[in-house]
């Protein structure tokens, strides 16, 4: 059983990214910093008091320090052709900070399912900048406490495309020892569902900042850990996310059908899809 994963080297703090991400994006001193050609529609900081109920053991930071800053609703100035469409780009820069013992994480949730869909909405990730170990899980609730039956780490550097399946709990944790910047396409409707995983007091492992893996004790089953690569997981990428999007949105309509992502992402389905289906 696995029970350690490995942590990339220093990964630098200020960057050009605009060739990773097809966008006039740069990292500088950790801190994300977009073009003046950029349009983004919500620009929000999470703060390390949004991820004390999911944090291994409490910490405290002065003046609550942010923890990771989300620009929603991404796009140049000249692409006015994604307004208004039911899917957004968006970007998240990671400080990589350590969470006391614990490896950067985000706060991770589940995505609510759209009126009629057997499935909740998928969504589509790309790394631009850092290591990132992406953590999905089933996440059952009982009245003895949470439960989860399978757990894999997508592990995914700069150029990595990662498909996260519907009904899958999910957070980004930050394998490399330095700022973590991702992209993502969603549909509009998928909001995040974070009540559950907070409840659990987090995801069924927590991964530390030198890379052990430790049980969540508050969960009666804890599944073992599957690690694979990015590219073992949904293939290779074709490009920078943004260009794709860019070019043929449509290409992303199954991002607001979760029923349509087993003939989508078959590889990912042989993988996952017996476990959501019993979801229910």
């Amino acid at each position: 059983m696995i029970t350690h994963l490995d942590i990339k080297p220093r990964v630098p703090g200020s960057a050009d990214l605009s060739m990773v991400s097809g966008l006039d994006v740069s990292l500088e001193d950790g801190a994300l910093r977009p073009g003046a050609d950029l349009v983004i529609e919500e620009d929000f900081v999470r703060p390390l008091s949004a991820l004390a109920k999911v944090l291994a053991a409490p910490i405290e930071a002065p003046g609550d320090r942010s923890e990771y800053r989300m620009l929603n609703g991404v796009r140049r100035e000249q692409d006015s052709h994604l307004d208004g469409l039911p899917w957004r780009y968006e970007l998240t820069a990671m400080t990589g900070a350590p969470l006391g013992w614990e490896a950067a994480k985000t706060a991770g949730h589940t995505h609510v399912r759209a009126a009629g869909a057997s499935l909740g909405y998928p969504e589509v990730v790309e790394v631009l900048h850092g290591e990132a170990g992406f953590l999905m899980q089933d996440l059952r609730s009982g009245t003895g406490g949470p439960t989860s039956t399978r757990a894999w780490i997508v592990r995914a550097g700069p150029g990595d495309w990662v498909l996260f399946p519907p009904g899958l709990a999910h957070v980004t944790i930050d394998l490399g020892v330095g700022p973590l910047v991702f992209s993502d396409v969603i549909d509009r409707e998928a909001a995040g569902m974070y009540d559950a995983v907070a409840a659990a007091r987090g995801f069924a492992w927590y991964v530390g900042a030198d890379g052990e893996l430790r049980a969540n004790d508050r969960y009666l089953h804890t599944p073992p850990i599957e690690v694979c690569s990015a590219r073992e997981w949904s293939g290779p990428a074709p490009g920078p996310l943004y260009e794709a999007f860019r070019d043929d949105p449509k290409r992303f309509s199954w991002l607001s059908d979760g029923d349509a992502f087993p003939d989508v992402a078959a590889l990912v389905w042989e993988r996952v899809g017996e476990t959501v289906t019993s979801l229910g």
